[in-house]
């Protein structure tokens, strides 16, 4: 195994000013090195701008003026750092919650009531996924994140390359785990091998059949079962493992999102997802897959400045900014 890798010294970095931030407990000092960070990312990724603002353009239709174009790029690069300088944050700040509005808290405490646990839904790269899950630990619900092996704190790095060094491993994921840890019940990690994802998924409908809340990516891009649909103007391609493991285990799929609207911060559990039935399995599928396909991106749509994966919006995952 490789000590450490070009990668791992960029990562530590980042977790050197993470942690920085943390041990002088200053918002104002992280909301300083988002914005930093952000700018400088802004203006020396000049290929991941010029992707962005392409594709705002074809997404939009051209509708688009070039500052706006402009000003949501610049946001998505801010959104990925403020979500970074966010992880060590176990709770929500007392300004937060007095402008906070949940909406659809009583889908997920149905689910709860019912006895065979709840998979939440939501997206890697649109709003505020860490803050959705610090607010309902707050309110008592303990989420289990179920994430790619890939994933280390907002950071995504395709598979497939070079295995993660020692370094890695032992250091810069186990600080981000640590991290996540403080607001989330239990962190799962997706396999690789085809050969795993049955016992895989008997291990999430145990945690089900427990009464646990499970919470998967939206936007997820691995699995081992994905069907095609189009995104934000593109084919791309989604997990539809999540509808399976509802239909097995009688667990409804509720669409979660958390973003700012008119400064303030709003969480949304939507009604649960309806399993269609009675149309073959495929169809079946790809019926449920669309409505949660497109009511992410019609949150996208009208938050555009929201969402951080603009330079490659239909699927290749998020790597650094």
């Amino acid at each position: 195994m490789t000590l450490i890798t070009a990668k791992d010294f960029y990562l530590l970095s980042v977790v050197s000013l993470i942690q920085t931030a943390d041990w002088f407990s200053s918002l104002k000092l992280r909301a300083l090195l988002a914005n930093t960070l952000a700018f400088i990312g802004y203006h020396l990724s000049r290929n991941k701008r010029r992707l962005s603002e392409r594709n705002l353009s074809n997404v939009f239709g051209g509708k688009l003026s070039t500052d706006r174009i402009r000003t949501i790029v610049k946001s998505s690069f801010h959104q990925f750092w403020q979500e970074t300088f966010s992880m060590p944050c176990p709770n929500v700040s007392k300004v937060v919650l007095e402008q906070l509005n949940i909406r659809g808290l009583e889908h997920l405490q149905s689910a709860i009531d019912n006895g065979k646990g709840a998979i939440l839904w939501a997206s890697s790269y649109f709003g505020g996924s860490l803050l959705a899950k610090r607010i309902l630990h707050q309110n008592g619900f303990a989420v289990h994140q179920v994430h790619a092996e890939s994933h280390i704190g907002a950071f995504q790095f395709p598979e497939g390359r070079s295995p993660p060094s020692w370094l890695h491993r032992r250091v810069i994921k186990r600080f981000f785990e640590k991290c996540e840890k403080q607001f989330v019940a239990e962190i799962l990690y997706l396999p690789l091998a085809r050969s795993d994802s049955l016992a895989f998924t008997r291990v999430l409908a145990g945690r089900l059949k427990q009464n646990a809340i499970l919470c998967l990516a939206a936007d997820g891009r691995f699995g081992q079962n994905l069907m095609a649909a189009k995104f934000l103007g593109h084919a791309g391609s989604f997990q539809t493992g999540v509808i399976s493991l509802a239909k097995f285990s009688g667990a409804p799929i509720l669409p979660l999102f958390c973003f700012q609207d008119e400064g303030k911060i709003s969480v949304v559990i939507e009604p649960p997802l309806r399993i269609h039935s009675g149309l073959g399995r495929e169809r079946a599928l790809e019926k449920s897959l669309l409505h949660l396909v497109n009511l992410l991106e019609s949150y996208i749509r009208k938050y555009p400045e929201q969402y951080r994966n603009w330079h490659y919006p239909w699927g290749r995952p998020q790597e650094t900014m």
